[in-house]
């Protein structure tokens, strides 16, 4: 067992795991790859195996300080991702540079994990970059991105640059169907995931997520007028609301594990104002991403019955979605489903711009219910 064992299949991850244990770590990383390619997953290894007591440069993924890297409760690994359309300048230089210039409080290294780092703008980039090239010894930067065109050569040049690349849907089935998945969950959660497989684990066999799904999957037959277009909206809010609560019940033991961990002592204020600055992103940060899951579904469901109709049944994200056939037999254009799809994204895209989350997704569900009126057999069946 060890720190690795969740980027099961995946070629490229398997080859950073021997760079990493060959002791020879660069002090910045860059992983590169599309969604589903496992890159958060690679860089949280890497900080595990970096801090590992244990097995030093591999990971045990038992001991306390590789489960707390797991739980993102490690004091010595920063997280850090954009709050907003971009990762201001302020964010490098008020909280990266300075932490970077500190010692580890517990472990070897003091890993700052940095998502979406494109996103970072010129200006923090530059900041960045002054760290970066006179590092100290026990640092690692670990970048993550979507898209390196958008992140500056000199940036670039600096990391070790790592591409990875998302699992086959056929290779995604196999590992779940051999960690208990029933096949046809298997199938379901590894179309879904588009080659994930961290969703599709999730999907396939973690209870919270879903019983999600399945509300995610009730949205549509719901959606009859404005007043059902509200009521569905709060039923999301609340379950948005209600991961935020269990997260931060969560939390509030990862700080008491970190109290232990490191006492009362001088020194470790910076550490605790850290973890709190990170946990107060993180809710904000999990609320979002359970109801852009709800936007993510809807947008996909509205495609897959264009699909449907074209008989193109092989690109069906959602081949578990109830009455799907009889959205396909409906008299929806296909022109009103795509639309209604590419509203579900841009309203998901609107959190990044800080929008008011509440009135976004009622605001969404009710266009939804104008645009893509749900069939009289879903109405009936629902």
């Amino acid at each position: 067992m060890s720190v690795w064992d969740a980027l099961e299949g995946f070629p490229s991850a398997r080859a950073l795991e021997r760079q990493v244990a060959s002791g020879a770590s660069p002090h910045a990383w860059l992983l590169l790859g599309p969604a589903g390619a496992g890159k958060r997953a690679a860089a949280e290894a890497i900080a595990a195996a970096l801090n590992c007591p244990v097995e030093p440069g591999r990971g045990c993924a038992k001991c306390s300080s590789c489960r707390r890297v797991a739980r993102r409760a490690h004091p010595d690994v920063h997280h850090h991702a954009p709050e907003g359309p971009l990762i201001p300048v302020d964010v490098v230089r008020d909280q990266i540079a300075p932490e970077a210039a500190r010692s580890p409080f517990e472990g070897a290294f003091k890993v700052f994990i940095l998502e979406a780092a494109e996103r970072m703008n010129d200006a923090a980039q530059n900041a960045l970059l002054k760290t970066i090239e006179e590092p100290q010894p026990d640092t690692v930067f670990v970048l993550v991105s979507d898209n390196e065109e958008e992140l500056l050569e000199t940036v670039r040049s600096r990391c070790r640059v790592v591409r990875l690349e998302p699992l086959t849907l056929a290779r995604v089935r196999d590992v779940l169907t051999g960690e208990g998945a029933a096949t046809e969950v298997a199938d379901a959660a590894a179309r879904a995931s588009s080659g994930d497989l961290t969703l599709a684990r999730a999907l396939a066999l973690d209870g919270p997520t879903r019983a999600r799904r399945s509300l995610w999957a009730s949205l549509p037959g719901r959606l009859t007028s404005a007043a059902s277009a509200l009521d569905a909206a709060a039923d999301v809010l609340q379950e948005a609301r209600a991961a935020v609560r269990a997260r931060d019940q969560e939390q509030r033991a990862e700080v008491l594990e970190l109290s232990d961990a490191l006492g009362e002592g001088r020194g470790t204020a910076a550490a605790r104002n850290a973890l709190g600055r990170r946990h107060r992103r993180e809710l904000k940060r999990l609320e979002e991403d359970v109801l852009g899951e709800a936007l993510s579904y809807l947008a996909s469901f509205y495609r897959d019955v264009v699909a449907w109709r074209a008989g193109d049944h092989e690109s069906i994200v959602n081949s578990d979605a109830p009455e799907l056939e009889a959205w396909a037999s409906s008299g929806g254009t296909d022109a009103a489903m795509l639309g209604a799809s590419e509203r579900c994204l841009v309203a998901r895209a609107s959190f990044e711009s800080n929008a008011n989350a509440t009135l976004a997704m009622e605001a969404v569900l009710i266009e939804l219910s104008r645009l893509v009126p749900p069939p009289a057999a879903s109405v009936a069946a629902g």
